[in-house]
């Protein structure tokens, strides 16, 4: 285990990979989470058997796109094991400093990349998120951070976890940068337009109180600033499921098992702290359960395009700030339990939702929150320029 600075890097460790082109991103240095191809590195996904692995023969399709706007990629950055983790907390190779509260755990999966551009030493920071493993560390860390549509940035080059769910996620300090970084990955389109904003009270009254205090205040202000129509809804109404992270658990764990499987059981890999155990369990997940979780995910999205259908919606990013470094395995994974329910509706939808800083709260010492919008499936562009609107100087002031 290294060091703590340390561990925010992958095995592969800094790097100085040039642009190949020039464009909206000349001179940003960009931290790549190893789960990314880059071509002379191995892609080892925070694990130990993989990282005695072969190089890659190619970039991954999203560094070539960044590689070709003008980006310098600096890092590869730690990831929690096969991106099993929302925390930061890797086994084999330690946890991330969190650079803005660091008695805090930076969350994960995408932990290296988020510590880097927090620390300011990476200006953009690529990861994936498939439950909430680029909102998490944006919210820890007091980072903008953009899980996209799910299909719009290509993930050719990236090792899955769940493909159904896996996005190319964005981390940076400001909106621009993540913009022009999603320019250089997609074919962007021209946003929808919306005239309302829609608070999710129950999924707002999941946070703990000074968190979902703070979402209630801040969706107030923005609202202001945008000119929109503040509303109040449930996302959670009849027929879409009560439990949510029960819809989600069974459609992630076979699409994991399928990923990981054969790999497990043929090739006995070194693993860490409940991961063989939840690989095999996720093997176990019979037919019945995924197809009754498929006809729960259809319904959500049935009513998630129901309440924006002329609005985009506001929720807090995770259910308070992040855990102390020193807390027991078992209370984080109950912390993980409760805040799956704020995560696992962009994920189910494949909708994009962007987490914007949203000041710091907690008692005896402060640390970051994240309060997020979220649209529908095909809103980034819209997302990103309304958060280009909050965060200008004249409305943080």
């Amino acid at each position: 285990m290294g060091t703590t600075r340390d561990s925010a890097l992958a095995p592969a460790g800094r790097l100085d990979l040039p642009p190949t082109g020039t464009g909206r991103l000349n001179g940003v240095r960009v931290a790549v989470k190893d789960l990314f191809d880059i071509a002379g590195t191995v892609t080892a996904a925070g694990n130990p058997t993989l990282s005695d692995g072969p190089a890659a023969t190619a970039d991954a399709a999203a560094v070539t796109a960044l590689r070709a706007a003008g980006a310098t990629v600096v890092a590869k950055t730690a990831t929690d094991e096969l991106a099993m983790g929302m925390f930061g907390v890797n086994s084999h190779y330690g946890t991330p400093i969190n650079p803005v509260a660091p008695d805090r755990v930076p969350g994960g999966s995408s932990s290296g990349s988020a510590s880097l551009v927090a620390a300011g030493e990476a200006d953009l920071g690529v990861g994936t998120d498939t439950g909430g493993s680029i909102r998490g560390p944006a919210a820890f860390c007091g980072l903008i951070g953009l899980r996209p549509t799910h299909g719009r940035i290509d993930t050719t080059g990236v090792r899955p976890m769940a493909a159904g769910f896996d996005t190319v996620g964005l981390l940076a300090r400001n909106v621009a940068v993540i913009a022009h970084a999603f320019e250089a990955l997609t074919a962007t389109a021209s946003p929808r337009l919306v005239h309302k904003m829609v608070f999710l009270a129950d999924l707002v009254a999941r946070a703990d109180a000074a968190t979902a205090e703070r979402t209630d205040a801040v969706a107030a202000q923005w609202a202001e600033v945008l000119g929109l129509e503040l509303g109040h809804e449930v996302l959670v109404a009849n027929p879409v499921p009560t439990d949510l992270v029960q819809v989600f658990w069974p459609l992630m764990s076979r699409q994991l098992w399928e990923a990981n499987g054969a790999w497990v059981i043929n090739h006995s890999p070194t693993l860490g702290e409940g991961i063989e155990e939840r690989i095999r369990a996720a093997g176990e997940v019979d037919d019945e359960a995924v197809a009754t979780a498929e006809t729960g995910r259809r319904a959500l999205v049935n009513r998630l395009h129901l309440i924006l259908d002329d609005a985009i919606a506001v929720l807090p990013t995770a259910i308070g700030p992040a855990p102390r470094r020193d807390t027991p395995h078992a209370d984080l994974m109950a912390w993980r339990d409760r805040n799956l329910a704020l995560v696992v509706p962009a994920s189910l939808a494949g909708a994009p939702q962007l987490s914007l800083p949203a000041g710091t709260i907690g008692a005896p010492d402060d640390a970051p929150v994240g309060v997020s919008l979220l649209g529908l499936p095909g809103d980034d562009e819209l997302l990103l320029s309304l958060a280009a609107q909050l965060t200008a100087p004249a409305s943080c002031g």
